[in-house]
């Protein structure tokens, strides 16, 4: 998969390396990095950043009638995932403070804050550097003291990262043009038919239709709201069209390999279009591949932004808690809407469903 550092060379630049060096090594500390690319006119604006939030709860591991014996080992267990969980931030933190320090030492402007105290720590780093970078950081703990069953002080640790910057792109704004769904879809088809060939693999097509006199709550992710920001294309009924691919969960192995196809062609695109508008999401894998961190709703690797009243283009990849994967082209006029069941329907017309056959829930079953 290609990475950002690429398209900045494209264009002349590039990101600070340390910085792209503290990114590249929070993921061996099993820190989730989300990297974003947004084009308008312009400019690319580049956005990567990583939160972590680690809340500590030892008293159920202790519930229920427990031994002496026990107890003492599970005592050993907590004081030594304590210690394991305390020396990884720490070195996680040394990091942080190393790669600001040495921003700090040729940047414009830098900001360098600690406060130790009682075992409270709060930490805050920024950094200013040229062509509009900037990266912050921000870390807090709050120490905990339990010796009375035996267990060592402990903290919870919170920290978020950011880092953004732009790249120019030379295209003024009246050269540019809105983003081609269907020109995307070409160009990702080749890797699209090799899913299909896949034993099982299923394509229908999307229509789920939102009008405004229509209110049901329950049935989507994110209630419509027309006119939220007084644009013209978000005040008239909400029509989502476009193409559903259907991959059975049997076929992981090739369905992994095949993402990474698909991103690189998809990431390929964008590249090779400054003039028109979109958002960008590195990823690694369909959204929710991972059982135990399932998305809630549909995420999109690519969204073709709304320019001169355009529609609105999404690209969706997502492993389903079916363990179904499911990739989706949609094209939205007015509000842009997903039903709940989107993985199982045909089509959705103002609260009436049609489901894809054999794939209906039991209870609309006749």
């Amino acid at each position: 998969m290609l990475w950002a550092t690429l398209t900045a060379t494209t264009y002349g630049q590039q990101p600070n390396v340390r910085l792209t060096q503290l990114e590249q090594y929070l993921p061996t500390q099993y820190i989730n990095v989300n990297k974003r690319q947004a084009n308008s006119a312009g400019e690319i604006t580049y956005r990567i950043s990583a939160d972590y939030n680690l809340r500590s709860g030892w008293k159920s591991y202790f519930k229920g009638e427990l031994s002496e014996e026990e107890r003492q080992q599970r005592v050993l267990t907590v004081n030594s995932r304590i210690t394991q969980s305390r020396q990884r931030m720490e070195g996680i933190i040394d990091y942080f403070r190393t790669t600001f320090a040495s921003l700090g030492k040729d940047a414009p402007e830098s900001y360098l804050y600690e406060f130790h105290k009682n075992g409270l720590d709060t930490i805050k780093y920024s950094y200013m550097g040229p062509s509009n970078e900037f990266a912050n950081f921000e870390y807090h703990n709050k120490p905990y003291k339990n010796n009375d069953n035996g267990i060592m002080d402990y903290c919870d640790y919170s920290f978020s990262y950011t880092h953004s910057y732009t790249i120019p792109t030379g295209i003024k704004k009246e050269d540019m043009k809105a983003f081609d769904g269907k020109a995307f879809c070409e160009h990702i088809q080749p890797v699209l038919k090799k899913f299909m060939k896949l034993k099982g693999a299923k394509a229908y097509p999307v229509h789920w239709q939102h009008d405004e006199g229509f209110e049901n709550d329950r049935d989507f992710f994110l209630t419509p709201k027309y006119g939220r920001d007084k644009h013209e294309f978000e005040t008239h009924p909400g029509l989502v069209t476009g193409m559903h691919y259907i991959i059975p969960s049997r076929h992981e192995a090739d369905a992994k390999v095949l993402y990474k196809e698909l991103d690189a062609l998809a990431h390929e695109y964008v590249n090779s279009h400054p003039e028109q508008p979109y958002s960008y999401k590195f990823t690694t894998e369909f959204a929710g591949s991972d059982d135990s961190r399932i998305i809630y709703g549909l995420p999109d690797m690519v969204k073709g932004k709304i320019y001169k009243g355009s529609d609105e283009f999404y690209f969706c990849c997502k492993r389903e808690e079916d363990g179904n994967y499911h990739i989706l082209t949609l094209n939205s006029k007015g509000v842009y809407w997903v039903p709940c069941d989107y993985a199982i329907l045909k089509s959705y017309i103002n609260g009436e469903k049609v489901y894809i056959k054999g794939m209906e829930p039991k209870k609309d079953k006749k």
